[in-house]
C-alpha cells in the first residue's frame, strides 16, 4: 500500500504528530489504440470477427470486425491500514459490417439476416480491485482481487430492418445485471533512479481451465517538475495492453460450447497522470 503503513505508524508514534488522515491519490485517463487478434471468433466459430469470408456449409460467418480507439479512465486511492481501491473503466468496442444471409441460434437468440449486416461487440468494462502492498524498498508490489463488470455485449442489425435486431448484452439471465468476472490481481512498479520514470506493470486474470480471462498492461509514468509537486504531481503516462478472452468448451464442468469464443485485442495507450 505504498508504504502507507510504516508511515502511518511512525505518525502515531510522535506526540505533537498531525491527526490528519494520510491518503495518496493517483489516477489518470487517455487514449487507447487498439487492434484485433488474428482469427478472433465468438459462439464456437460461427462469427469471425476479424474476416470477410462467409461458408454458409461449415457454418461460418466473416463479420469484417475492427477494433476501435477507445478512451480508458482510472483511480487508485490509498488509505493507511485499509485495502487500497483502484476503479477502472476501459471502452472495447469492435465493429464491421459484411454482406451474408445467415439463420441460425445465437446467445439464446434466433439470428436470421440477410443483407449487409452490421454487428458490434462490446468488452467495455469497469474493474473494482482491491489489493494489499508488500513493504519493499526498492519496488511497490500489489495483490488482491478485481471484479470486473462487463457493461456492454454483441448486437446486429441488417440494413433493410426486415427482422427484428440481435441483442444479447453481458448479463445475468434475464435479471439485466452486468455480469461480473471476479479475478486475481497482481500489479509491479519502481521507479528509476535518476530518470524520474516510473515503470511498471498489472494483470488480472481468471484461469478456469480451457476458460480464461487475462487482461494485462506495461507502462511508464514522468510527471513534469512543476512547482505544484508539493500539493500534485501532473504527468503523462503511455505503454501497451493486452485483453484476452477465450471461452472454452466446458468450464467448471458447465458446458460452454455454445458460448466457445476466442477474442484477443491490443495496443498502445496514452494518457494523462497525476499523483497527490
Amino acid at each position: 500500500m505504498n508504504k502507507w503503513i510504516v508511515a502511518a505508524a511512525m505518525t502515531l508514534a510522535v506526540p505533537m504528530a498531525s491527526a490528519k488522515v494520510l491518503i495518496s491519490i493517483d489516477a489518470g485517463a487517455g487514449y487507447n489504440l487498439n487492434g484485433m487478434g488474428e482469427g478472433s471468433n465468438i459462439a464456437n466459430d460461427l462469427f469471425v470477427l476479424d474476416s470477410d469470408t462467409v461458408d454458409a456449409g461449415a457454418p461460418s460467418f466473416g463479420l469484417n470486425q475492427e477494433a476501435k480507439n477507445g478512451f480508458y479512465g482510472w483511480a487508485k486511492v490509498s488509505v493507511p491500514l485499509l485495502p487500497d481501491v483502484k476503479v477502472k473503466y476501459e471502452s472495447l468496442v469492435l465493429e464491421g459490417t459484411n454482406n451474408f444471409s445467415v439463420s441460425q441460434d445465437v446467445f439464446g437468440e434466433t439470428f436470421t439476416m440477410n443483407g449487409d449486416i452490421t454487428s458490434k461487440l462490446d468488452l467495455s468494462h469497469l474493474d473494482l480491485a482491491l489489493t494489499i502492498g508488500l513493504p519493499l524498498p526498492v519496488v511497490d508490489i500489489d495483490f488482491g482481487i478485481n471484479a470486473r463488470s462487463m457493461l456492454g455485449g454483441f448486437s446486429a442489425s441488417e440494413s433493410t430492418g426486415t427482422t427484428d435486431p440481435v441483442d444479447a448484452p453481458f448479463s445475468i439471465s434475464d435479471s439485466g445485471a452486468p455480469l461480473i468476472i471476479p479475478m486475481g490481481y497482481l500489479s509491479v512498479a519502481g521507479t528509476i533512479p535518476g530518470v524520474g520514470v516510473k515503470v511498471g506493470g498489472e494483470i488480472s486474470t481468471l484461469p478456469l481451465g480451457d476458460t480464461n480471462f487475462t487482461d494485462w498492461n506495461v507502462k511508464g509514468t514522468w510527471y513534469a517538475p512543476l512547482p505544484t509537486n508539493m500539493l500534485v504531481k501532473l504527468g503523462v503516462e503511455a505503454g501497451f495492453r493486452s485483453f484476452n478472452m477465450t471461452i472454452g468448451d466446458s468450464t467448471v464442468g458447465m458446458d460452454t460450447s455454445d458460448l466457445a469464443s476466442e477474442v484477443s485485442v491490443s495496443g498502445f495507450f496514452l494518457g494523462a497522470a497525476m499523483h497527490f
